[in-house]
């Protein structure tokens, strides 16, 4: 019993000890997150108006992100005016109703929000070459584990139609 109790003590010290590995990990990174802020030249509400276009991966239409934002339809029409002048957006007329306008991101806006989510710390070669063998297959031996025990405990599902 003292010996399955030291293992579990031991467990939790590693998960602990990892955990906090992890969030230094993300911390390096808020400098080249807040760096690729910067350089793009959009508002927050028109940050928001695009993830709320590329979260519902599809059309919107300027009435429907106006009540989402809580914003007049007069805000709305400017910031997705601004947004098309970027390229982020493009907007058609609906086929069923053309009295609506169709609003939907572009490869630019995806690519834009995608940029900003993908420059958190990845592992590159430069670190991984500096470690010793023995550390490196032990890395590679601990990140399948945990690829693994991530697909056992989120499986991916497809999405409902």
């Amino acid at each position: 019993m003292a010996g399955d109790m030291d293992r579990s003590d031991e467990r939790n010290q590693l998960i602990d000890e990892l955990l906090a590995l992890q969030d230094a990990w993300e911390s390096s990174a808020v400098p080249r997150m807040l760096q690729h802020l910067l350089e793009i030249d959009l508002t927050i509400q028109q940050l928001k108006v695009l993830a709320i276009l590329i979260a519902t991966d599809g059309d919107s239409t300027g009435q429907r992100l106006a009540e989402t934002l809580g914003v007049s339809l007069a805000t709305i029409s400017g910031i997705l005016d601004r947004l098309e002048a970027h390229d982020m957006i493009e907007r058609s007329e609906d086929p069923r109703d053309r009295r609506i306008r169709q609003v939907r991101a572009t490869t630019t806006g995806r690519e834009t929000i995608h940029r900003i989510l993908t420059s958190r710390p990845k592992l590159d070669e430069g670190p991984l070459a500096e470690i010793p063998l023995e550390d490196l297959r032990a890395l590679t031996r601990g990140m399948r584990a945990v690829l693994r025990a991530a697909e056992q405990t989120s499986p991916v599902t497809a999405p409902a139609d």
